[in-house]
């Protein structure tokens, strides 16, 4: 989640204007070059939304409808829109919203002759997509990780990195195929090491780091159906148990070294979808190519099982407008009328840029198992 306490306001004087009963909103929008740096202030978007699903390979995207008078460069430049609040000193705070590649869609002329485009937007995973290894991509046993997907950043031209460093190596060389893309080898890699995938946050800065179950995260933030609420009626709890696993093996076998295996049970009495509870075992196998170690294996399967977990239960609701959220945020929820008072993980969230907007979040239960 993106800080609070911004351009000298503290983060109660933020919270008390975000939950205030009237609020104003505006919007800005740069035009950054191929490097992120500032060319220009955009004038010419008519509408925009921004779309967060940390679960999918382009996490961030966005939509822009637009006049096209010829300042934006489609097959270089870049778009960054920001949300403004108004403070009650007559001041604005303002968070960016995140750095998009647009596409080049048709031009269309109105009844005025004036020529319009509906843009759609990616963030910078979308170079990743796009550069692919062009010959058989290897990596030498020894080699450690981080080192090597600061390789592949440079290769890509990406130079805004935040890579929490290991010391952990690669145990056995490992090669590509032709035609990988640079982002599937960089998760690859994380994966292989127990970080999150790949994500780029607000200022278009790649960030990797590592996976940290949400039950030993604190919560980021509460919304409540209090005086004080922004939740509007409507909020949907969804449970479902039916296919939930409650084993976990996980085998990597590799030619050069003995396989690594590392199996995790639920027989947690207080969790529904237990060995214990449901009477019966359902098991999800998994083969990988790769793990650094034994250990790492075994945080890997307790962080599959973790996962599952969480998907059982998950809410839909809506809010005014919270421009702070980021990817996987920790948060609280409070909805008496469904009897909810935990903790979850936002897996996404979206909302249009126009005043009086509603925002759609999507949340998964946090669950010890």
């Amino acid at each position: 989640m993106q800080t609070l306490a911004r351009n000298g306001y503290t983060t109660e004087q933020v919270i008390k204007a975000l939950h205030a009963p009237q609020r104003t909103f505006r919007f800005r929008y740069e035009l950054l070059d191929s490097q992120n740096q500032f060319k220009a202030t955009l004038l010419n978007i008519q509408a925009a939304n921004v779309k967060y699903n940390a679960l999918a390979q382009i996490k961030r995207t966005a939509s822009f409808s637009l006049l096209d008078d010829g300042s934006i460069n489609f097959l270089s430049d870049r778009i960054k829109p920001y949300a403004l609040l108004r403070m009650p000193d007559g001041g604005w705070t303002e968070w960016p919203l995140g750095v998009f590649i647009p596409t080049t869609p048709p031009r269309k002329a109105d009844p005025t002759g004036a020529i319009f485009r509906d843009v759609e937007a990616y963030d910078l995973l979308q170079v990743l997509v796009d550069d692919k290894v062009e010959d058989r991509y290897t990596i030498v046993a020894g080699r450690n990780y981080i080192a090597e997907i600061k390789v592949l950043f440079d290769s890509a031209g990406i130079t805004a990195q935040n890579l929490t460093a290991t010391t952990k190596t690669l145990p056995a060389t490992r090669d590509w195929d032709p035609g990988t893309t640079k982002l599937q080898i960089i998760n690859d890699l994380l994966g292989a090491i127990n970080y999150r995938s790949l994500w780029f946050d607000e200022n278009g800065i790649a960030i990797a780091q590592p996976y940290v179950a949400a039950a030993e995260r604190a919560s980021e933030y509460t919304y409540r159906d209090d005086d004080d609420s922004v939740i509007f009626p409507g909020p949907q709890q969804t449970l479902d148990l039916f296919s939930v696993p409650n084993k976990w093996v996980l085998v990597v076998s590799e030619a050069d070294r003995p396989p690594l295996v590392s199996t995790y049970t639920n027989n947690n009495p207080g969790s529904p979808t237990s060995t214990v509870n449901r009477k019966r075992t359902i098991v999800d196998y998994r083969q990988y190519q790769e793990a650094a170690d034994q250990a790492t294996l075994n945080a890997r399967a307790q962080r599959i099982a973790s996962e599952a977990s969480q998907v059982y239960e998950s809410v839909d609701f809506e809010t005014a407008i919270m421009p702070m959220h980021s990817d996987m945020d920790c948060l609280t929820l409070e909805f008496s009328a469904l009897g909810i008072a935990d903790k979850y993980v936002e897996s996404a969230w979206e909302f249009e840029l126009s005043a009086g907007a509603r925002m759609k979040h999507h949340i998964r239960k946090v669950v010890n198992v």
